[in-house]
């Protein structure tokens, strides 16, 4: 490969095995890696071509997916997304599309394939499953409006926190503990529950659970 045609891939990830085992597979293709476990690491310097996220089963970490999306293009508006998921939740994937994801994988999806849509992707173009893409082709417009329209509410509400809350919401959003994010944030697991219950306010949530799934629904908007 070219030194000119070498594209730079920025694997957002909260597990490190997940990344590493990625990482070392597409390096050996040629492509720069760069690696973050959350947004809130993102440092001034040389912007990703690309940013892949993965998801695990977590309910939470699947449903601030579209939110974490729709963030990093705030932050990379040139990069595009690309996805890697097993759920096979339609809703969700639709969810991630509406956000700015401009590909959608399965972690099976060999090395060779993946290599190929990356360069696709640096491209401009877009790779979807062929049963979500007729999905999205055969969606009333309304409707497609309607989910934009949810996803920019989401980013919206998120301004109404402060940059703490933001980062209790990212470290909930991956399921976290309030002991486990007193450590990370060096705060008192106190001062972090007084954070969760306002960002349970700003979301209309009633439980932790709820939280980024109610931010994504636009819950608590009469």
């Amino acid at each position: 490969m070219e030194e000119d045609a070498r594209l730079t891939l920025l694997i957002l990830d909260g597990s490190p095995l997940r990344r590493a085992c990625i990482a070392v597979a597409l390096e050996a293709a040629g492509v720069r890696i760069m690696q973050q476990s959350s947004l809130d690491q993102s440092k001034a310097g040389e912007p990703p071509d690309i940013i892949l996220f993965q998801t695990g089963d977590s309910e939470l970490e699947s449903a601030a997916l579209p939110l974490q999306i729709a963030q990093a293009k705030q932050l990379w508006p040139a990069a595009a997304m690309l996805v890697i998921a097993d759920h096979g939740n339609e809703a969700l994937m639709q969810a991630a599309v509406a956000a700015g994801a401009q590909a959608l994988l399965r972690s099976s999806t060999g090395i060779v394939t993946m290599q190929r849509v990356l360069f696709l992707l640096k491209e401009g173009l877009a790779v979807y499953p062929a049963p979500l893409a007729a999905a999205l082709h055969m969606r009333p417009p309304d409707k497609a409006g309607g989910l934009n329209e949810r996803i920019a509410l989401a980013v919206d509400k998120s301004k109404l926190l402060t940059k703490r809350q933001r980062d209790v919401l990212r470290l909930l959003a991956q399921g976290a503990s309030n002991k486990d994010i007193a450590q990370r944030l060096n705060i008192s697991e106190s001062t972090v529950k007084v954070h969760v219950r306002a960002i349970m306010a700003v979301n209309g949530a009633s439980n932790r659970t709820q939280i980024v799934a109610h931010l994504l629904k636009g819950g608590g908007q009469d």
